[in-house]
């Protein structure tokens, strides 16, 4: 049975991790299946935003202890490369990524979580780095960029946990939903963003994974740039003038 199920529709390409009895504690094949899937979606003009998510009920656990106990020295590097793959795939990933988080998102689920583009949580949820209580590390960098620094640093330091109210209060969501309609939320997300076309989703993921690391002037300049290379796209140019034709009937 594969650790993760994968679905498309309207635009919307999802990953559902697929180990309930384990609460979807991350697994070595977890990781590979969730890389390998990201890959292929990369080119794929059917999929314009992708979800990852664990359901209604428990998002993921983190690191799945009873594994970790047969790791050897071999497979904890194994592991490490694994994660280092999933997690370089999402940072740099060129479509909208939404985590839909519920139930326990703890350790590295926490960690798959921010380093997606939006995060949707369900009442219910708990965040926290539990593998801090282990003497282990979660990454700091996309955590500080969400929620600030002073934020980001009571939650690494200490492995405190934290509700869904108190993680939207700090920004960890951006969105809080009721228990069982987080999957539904982030779908109706990803459908909205999947409307602009693949082509715009792209382009307008560019500009936020680049712009913020600029300076200003060279935000500005490239951000001019991006602009000036869509506004000649024939299918921009459709769509302008079909949103004018659109004004025009209504106002006459």
């Amino acid at each position: 049975m594969s650790d993760i199920l994968t679905a498309v529709r309207d635009g919307v390409g999802t990953v559902t991790f697929n180990r309930h009895d384990r609460r979807n504690a991350l697994s070595p094949t977890l990781f590979r299946e969730m890389t390998d899937q990201l890959i292929a979606w990369r080119t794929d003009d059917e999929v314009a935003a992708v979800i990852i998510t664990g359901g209604e009920e428990a998002f993921s656990a983190g690191l799945d202890l009873q594994l970790q106990s047969t790791f050897t020295n071999e497979t904890r590097f194994e592991y490490g490369d694994l994660c280092l793959a999933a997690y370089g795939q999402l940072l740099d990933y060129p479509k909208p990524t939404i985590a839909a988080v519920a139930g326990p998102t703890l350790g590295g689920g926490l960690d798959i979580a921010v380093f997606c583009d939006i995060r949707i949580g369900s009442r219910g949820t708990i965040f926290g780095y539990a593998q801090i209580k282990f003497g282990l590390t979660p990454y700091f960098s996309p955590l500080w960029k969400i929620v600030g620094l002073s934020q980001a640093k009571l939650l690494t330091l200490s492995g405190t946990r934290i509700d869904a109210d108190e993680a939207l209060r700090i920004g960890l969501i951006d969105r809080l939903v009721d228990h069982g309609h987080v999957v539904e939320a982030a779908t109706a997300l990803a459908r909205e963003i999947a409307e602009t076309t693949t082509k715009s989703a792209m382009f307008n993921k560019e500009l936020v994974n680049r712009s913020h690391a600029m300076d200003p002037i060279g935000a500005l300049s490239f951000e001019t740039s991006m602009y000036r290379e869509v506004i000649w796209h024939p299918d921009v140019n459709k769509r302008l003038e079909a949103a004018f034709t659109r004004i025009s009937k209504s106002a006459g």
